[in-house]
């Protein structure tokens, strides 16, 4: 633990008048995936997930984790000083922190890390218990550790049209015809920003994405960074990001989309109050992809899954390697089979600790041994900048019964999902109840389905939207060539678990959906148990072997 981290932080509750503080783990730009220099919850906590918040009072620091965090919370922070609130599946971070806020309490947040969505929930529950916010323009744990998003050097690269499918330009005429006449777009999403102007870096890790915003109207699209940016289009300028927020308040008396999910409280409170603000779609025009994108990504896990061969090759041998030998074997087949970088850190994980679900360190201590599972979740990025997203679960030698039964229930799980008949009012919502449903039939006892069945994937490898789980975001139509992942699993602490995902994209055929994989990579022969299936699993489970890639 950084005391001085601590005292430092307890000086400023005292000199700002407030009784507590949000420590984020993004950044200025509210990405997912914060470089660990840059992550202020991780310098308070020492806890290296990729999401999880804290409240900073003077008596207590509180680090709340979803189930995905649960065991890895537990695991590398000092309790001494940090209480783990581990949520359920079903709580939000709003809802868990609200329950640990008093009435009276005065509570800070760092306004260019908090989004304009989060902060209006967290002010009209706050004002419910007579408690109140502070918005504080920098934060105190970046001032301590000195460190900024702006010291990387980053190298831009441009996306093929034969791979995006259209220009920046042609992008543009879209955004034109979807808005009207007149209008301004403020955009600071950087997946938005990539998206638009075919560019990528792989500088910032497990991202494709470079620091920028931009504000589009119906005459050009000014993209403000400090970045070095080849030529985007006829349609477009490049400005220094300082001129950001002045050309933000240069705007009156105008119509200007907004998205309250990816636009922070600082970047609102610019906007002038003549201005009608409506809801931005942008992130709907990347998150449909046109069929060079979907092509594209077929060729990239092809790669990905003759990548993944080499754990087949080290399963086999008469070798005892460590979750480390396996995970440094994997990325370099990644590398050699063209990925140009990660889309996030692999989970390796060996026998028990398999059931940590975002298991993130693997060790050179830590043997895979006889009858022990290895759950394998990677990703990467190839030239299209679009992310991959695969998992399977693998035995080293006998499997014992308990692991057949958990695993031929998760492949159950995801065999129904996949395969199911829908139609053109399913929804992502049905997608999730089906694999939850035959988990909650079919799994050993104690172990438990903790958490979503899917995400969307895209330009960042969790894309949002869709979202394929049971809560009520859920609850809207499958689109057409939306990309998203089906990953059901089962998971018990001590014991271990497992996990089967594929990335697949939704096609239509007159009334009916159709789920196609990208991935073809097999399933585990030995862990599958036939007695537990119907034959209509049977089939599915046979057809999906037949099609699978040659190992």
């Amino acid at each position: 633990m950084n005391i001085k981290l601590i005292e430092y932080l307890k000086d400023f509750l005292a000199k700002n008048d407030i009784d507590g503080l949000i420590i984020n783990s993004t950044n200025e730009f509210l990405v997912e995936y914060n470089k660990l220099e840059l992550n202020s919850r991780y310098h308070l906590t020492e806890f290296t997930g990729s999401t999880g918040e804290v409240l900073f009072t003077n008596d207590k620091i509180y680090l709340f984790v979803d189930t995905r965090y649960h065991q890895q919370a537990e695991k590398q922070v000092d309790k001494e000083y940090i209480d783990v609130v581990k949520m359920p599946l079903t709580q939000s971070f709003l809802s868990a922190l609200t329950e640990h806020i008093p009435s009276y309490f005065k509570l800070g947040v760092v306004a260019k890390k908090t989004s304009k969505r989060f902060y209006d929930s967290l002010e009209k529950v706050l004002q419910s218990k007579s408690s109140s916010l502070k918005l504080f323009n920098i934060d105190p744990v970046s001032e301590f550790i000195k460190d900024s998003v702006s010291d990387i050097n980053y190298t831009i690269f441009n996306v093929d049209k034969d791979i995006a499918g259209y220009s920046p330009d042609e992008k543009f005429q879209f955004l034109k015809e979807y808005a009207g006449d007149k209008f301004n777009i403020l955009v600071t999403s950087l997946e938005d920003i990539a998206y638009i102007t075919n560019k990528r870096s792989y500088d910032f890790d497990y991202c494709a994405v470079f620091p920028a915003k931009a504000i589009i109207n119906n005459e050009i699209v000014s993209i403000y960074t400090d970045c070095n940016i080849p030529y985007i289009g006829d349609s477009f300028k490049v400005l220094p990001f300082s001129e950001f927020e002045k050309d933000v308040k240069k705007i009156e008396n105008s119509e200007i989309y907004i998205d309250n999910s990816s636009l922070s409280i600082y970047d609102y409170m610019l906007i002038n109050k003549n201005n009608k603000l409506l809801p931005s779609h942008l992130n709907l025009f990347k998150t449909v992809k046109n069929e060079k994108e979907i092509n594209h990504l077929k060729y990239c896990f092809q790669r990905s899954d003759n990548a993944l061969k080499v754990i087949y090759d080290m399963l086999s041998s008469e070798t005892v390697y460590s979750e480390y030998d396996y995970y440094e074997a994997l990325i370099k087949s990644m590398k050699e089979n063209g990925a140009l970088s990660l889309s996030f850190k692999p989970i390796v994980a060996a026998g028990s600790n398999t059931s940590i679900i975002h298991y993130s360190s693997p060790s050179k201590e830590k043997y895979l041994n006889d009858g022990d599972l290895l759950l394998i979740d990677y990703g990467g990025y190839y030239e299209g900048g679009l992310a991959t997203d695969t998992t399977r679960t693998f035995v080293k030698g006998v499997p014992s019964q308990e692991q057949k039964a958990a695993y031929t229930s998760v492949l159950k799980a995801f065999l129904n999902a996949y395969y199911n008949k829908y139609n053109k009012k399913s929804s992502y919502f049905n997608i999730d109840k089906i694999a939850r449903d035959t988990i909650e039939k079919s799994a050993p006892e104690g172990c438990l389905f903790a958490h979503s069945t899917g995400h969307g994937v895209g330009i960042s490898v969790h894309e949002n939207p869709p979202r394929v789980s049971s809560s009520d975001v859920s609850k809207t139509k499958i689109i057409e060539n939306t990309v998203f992942s089906i990953e059901p699993g089962v998971y018990k602490e001590g014991w271990g678990g497992i996990r089967l995902e594929n990335t697949v994209y939704a096609s239509f055929d007159e009334d009916k959906i159709i789920m196609n994989s990208f991935s073809h990579f097999p399933f585990e022969i030995k862990l599958v148990d036939l007695s537990m299936m119907n034959d209509y699993e049977k089939y599915y489970y046979m057809k999906w072997q037949a099609n699978a890639c040659v190992l």
